[in-house]
């Protein structure tokens, strides 16, 4: 007897990587203190992604293997390709995960006017699951590391949430505190910490739009 295959839907492969990779990240945001201090926590952040993505890698893998991607000979000339549509949700992920009630990172002062997140999620997932593979790579014109092979979707968002929640978790130095309070070498250390930051995202976005590209005009 042949056993028959089930393919998930490509908004169905999205959906489940997207709740696993706010389920995976939780369990950092949770151990991080109260009141942590960033330049600190960034070495834990670090071994954190190393030590939890081979668990992620294996999940989105299996998925990938029994997805049927959906097709298009259409591109999307905008802002709402998947590599953007993607960072949007990522760092939606990041407001989910330090803002809301339940989060023990919650701060009523700051974060009782944020609007639903979860509504905000579901908006952008709606339109991820829409959307078209870039004409153009937007990015192009920062400084990314050009892949010349496909780099395994599930790597590329592993980075950018990584990466997105790097840089929230270093934003009080440009929303809680004044510039002139502030140390010229802490300055300095921000500055060197977001390029860094800021081209691994950069970098991530690119290969999931050039991942998508592939998986939109295969045969």
């Amino acid at each position: 007897m042949l056993l028959e295959l089930k393919l998930n839907s490509s908004s169905n492969f999205e959906q489940q990587i997207l709740i696993r990779l706010l389920e995976s990240w939780k369990l950092f945001v949770n151990q991080l203190p109260v009141h942590f201090d960033a330049a600190s926590s960034i070495p834990f952040l670090e071994d954190f992604g190393t030590s939890k993505f081979s668990d992620f890698k294996a999940y989105a893998e299996i998925l990938f293997k029994s997805t049927d991607f959906r097709k298009s000979t259409e591109f999307e000339e905008g802002m709402n390709s998947p590599g953007i549509l993607w960072d949007r949700l990522t760092i939606l992920n990041c407001k989910l995960l330090f803002t809301a009630a339940d989060s023990i990172h919650h701060k009523p002062e700051l974060h009782r006017n944020l609007g639903n997140v979860l509504s905000e999620i579901k908006c952008v997932s709606n339109a991820l699951n829409k959307s078209l593979p870039a004409k153009h790579i937007l990015l192009a014109k920062e400084a990314t590391t050009r892949q010349h092979n496909l780099t395994p979707l599930e790597n590329s968002l592993w980075l950018l949430q990584q990466s997105n929640i790097a840089m929230w978790i270093n934003q009080d130095l440009l929303y809680t505190v004044s510039a002139q309070d502030v140390q010229p070498q802490r300055l300095r250390d921000y500055i060197s910490f977001f390029s860094v930051a800021n081209r691994i995202r950069n970098t991530a976005i690119e290969n999931i739009e050039l991942f998508y590209i592939h998986q939109f005009q295969r045969k």
